[in-house]
């Protein structure tokens, strides 16, 4: 497989794909549309063109792909702060965030921006050694926060972290090398995330989730162009480029791509280090997916008709203005996943023919071979992260959000920055369902479709075999349509939303302390901030209180807790336990090492799973696969 991704095999692969593209859409102006329902063929037309405007920017910015990562010593005198807005997310989110400021190894001083205005963040933040900011007036939300911080502050580089991304200790000293070079403005890091059962990830052991492909392949592409765009967190960004263009950009929700527009339009570059070097909290619910990429989307639509339009905006080269008109176009290819739809379902119900009578056996063969192609070329350029069913099932999902996202192109109503929740309720489930009422809507019609072809087929006489051939491809599409829709729609109704905090599955020795006797031995099944589940080598009675040792990379950890529940699976004991409250030192070693040490070495591992698939992992009887049990929330 990895000769797959070999970048010569690559670029054959491409180069053919778009000779063959470029062939079949003139063949299919030419030779194909049909002049009686000619709007009908137009739109057929107008997703094709869509799709093929959308693989040549794929294939212009993953051409090659630059990691960005360097040798590069750091500004060892420089002065640093890190900032970590935040609005309404949980104490125990931000502490956990806070923690991993305070073990950033080079020299900084950490800064909360509270737009919460909350006495106990003040107390948490004086509690862990880092400085309070806040505002009278919460303007222009994370932008206006980070604006009013860097009149209140004056390193000379700054780390933005959002509340819920916990920085890995060495993230300045990969990153601070960078600046050596007096034009680099900002250096984005890819954004990983601890919760690997949330929404946007799918449920294999290497954790793949929805933005892997833009992280880990388009902007490490983006970095050869020199227009990789700023993602707001995690990133370490010059103080000096900021205020040379009047500090983060307020005109758009999507603040960092409009200040990334801005910033290169006066001749400033940003950097892309492919380094998981920070990890926080995914959207857990389809509710709060959709409530971030709407977001995106509506900013999107925002730059796209103002003056700082990438095709339009002065200062930027050729190569930046397609790159970051790229990042605007993919939300357009919401119409084309609708039209592909819902054009088979059409036909089977008027009989409508979008392609001309004749060209039913022709189509079919030259679309299979355009399909198989692009496909192909997709997951080469794609060096891994491209996973056709998990990406379509997403574009499912998110395809009426970015539709009604579109629509703020037409609309000057001011659009409202809303924080992607990060707390879980037990209206969730509910919430989602919801969501997805418009794709319910779309697999009945489907479905109808479906049903009224075979009727066709069974009870009506079909008059000429091209007609014939014209409608078994349409009724072979809806029933494709009908399964891409049923995917996505499983993946939500299946989910579970049990628990409050997102529980780790690992395997660390452990031991439960009993008074005036021995201890037992145990192996802990998995962990959160809450409790933790165990496995006993001897079948016991336990009772409560309980007090369990934990042996983790940094020494033992007692804790203390009840049990919630106990008995026997398989011959084996097994024990729930609900911790009791901590005194602050037992809780941040817990936190530092649920939120620092885990992640980073459940990636780690998963990463060497990737690049060699089927070997056997190091820590292998240390962790186990994150991803065995329905979704816990975070």
């Amino acid at each position: 497989m990895k000769c797959f991704y070999n970048k010569i095999v690559i670029r054959i692969l491409a180069i053919a794909t778009l000779a063959y593209v470029m062939y079949y859409l003139w063949w299919r102006i030419s030779f194909t549309l049909n002049p009686a329902n000619l709007v009908f063929s137009l739109i057929l037309l107008l997703a094709e063109i869509i799709g093929l405007i959308e693989f040549c920017l794929f294939l212009y910015m993953t051409w090659a792909i630059d990691d960005g990562q360097q040798s590069l010593e750091p500004l060892n005198s420089a002065s640093v702060d890190v900032f970590v807005p935040t609005y309404n997310e949980e104490l125990e989110i931000l502490e956990s965030t806070l923690l991993g400021c305070n073990l950033i190894r080079y020299p900084h001083t950490t800064y909360v921006l509270d737009d919460g205005h909350r006495p106990e963040v003040r107390m948490l933040a004086d509690r862990l050694g880092c400085r309070y900011l806040s505002r009278e007036k919460n303007e222009h939300a994370k932008a206006g926060n980070i604006n009013a911080a860097l009149s209140q502050t004056s390193g000379e580089f700054i780390v933005v972290l959002d509340a819920d991304m916990v920085p890995q200790p060495d993230i300045l000293d990969k990153t601070l090398g960078y600046f050596r070079k007096e034009k680099t403005a900002i250096v984005q890091l890819p954004q990983e995330f601890y919760n690997l059962d949330s929404a946007q990830h799918d449920h294999n052991p290497d954790h793949w989730h929805e933005q892997q492909l833009f992280y880990h392949v388009i902007q490490p592409g983006k970095n050869r162009i020199n227009a990789p765009f700023w993602c707001g967190s995690p990133s370490v960004v010059r103080r000096a480029a900021l205020e040379s263009i009047g500090g983060v950009a307020t005109q758009s929700i999507t603040e960092d791509f409009l200040t990334s527009i801005r910033l290169n339009s006066k001749g400033w570059n940003i950097r892309y280090h492919n380094e998981a070097l920070a990890f926080g909290i995914a959207p857990q619910s389809i509710h709060a997916y959709k409530l971030q990429r709407l977001r995106w989307a509506q900013g999107a639509m925002k730059i796209l008709k103002s003056k700082d339009n990438p095709l339009i905006a002065p200062g930027l080269s050729m190569k930046q203005r397609i790159s970051h008109f790229s990042a605007i176009f993919t939300y357009f290819s919401a119409y084309q996943k609708l039209i592909y739809l819902l054009v088979p379902s059409v036909i089977l119900f008027t009989g409508m023919m979008p392609l001309a009578v004749s060209s039913g056996f022709g189509f079919m063969t030259r679309w299979a071979v355009y399909f198989l192609l692009v496909m192909l070329t997709n997951k080469a350029l794609g060096r891994g992260y491209f996973k056709y069913f998990e990406v379509e099932k997403h574009n499912t999902i998110k395809m009426f959000t970015f539709i009604r996202a579109s629509f703020s192109l037409f609309i000057s109503k001011k659009l409202e920055f809303k924080v992607t929740p990060k707390h879980v309720e037990q209206s969730l489930q509910k919430k989602d369902r919801r969501e997805m009422k418009s794709q319910i809507g779309v697999l009945l019609i489907v479905l109808a479709s479906v049903v009224v072809g075979i009727v066709v087929f069974v009870v009506s006489p079909v008059h000429g075999e091209t007609v014939l051939t014209n409608l078994t491809i349409a009724l072979f599409w809806a029933v494709f349509n009908s399964a891409v829709i049923l995917l996505a729609l499983a993946d939500v109704f299946k989910r579970l939303f049990k628990r409050q905090d997102y529980r780790f599955t690992i395997s660390i020795p452990s031991k439960i302390v009993l008074p005036d006797a021995p201890s037992i031995t145990a192996v802990a099944g998995d962990i959160s901030v809450s409790g933790l589940s165990l496995i006993l080598s001897d079948k016991k009675k336990l009772s409560s209180p309980i007090e369990i040792e934990l042996t983790i990379p940094t020494g033992k950890l007692r804790v203390t807790g009840r049990i919630v529940y106990a008995g026997t699976s398989n011959g084996v004991q097994k024990a729930g336990v609900k911790f009791d409250q901590m005194d602050n030192i037992t809780r941040e070693r817990l936190y530092i090492y649920l939120f620092v040490t885990l992640p980073r070495m459940i990636y780690d591992d998963a990463q060497r799973k990737f690049s060699n698939p089927g070997a056997s992992s190091p820590q292998k009887g240390f962790f186990h696969d994150c991803r065995r049990r329905r979704y816990k929330s975070a």
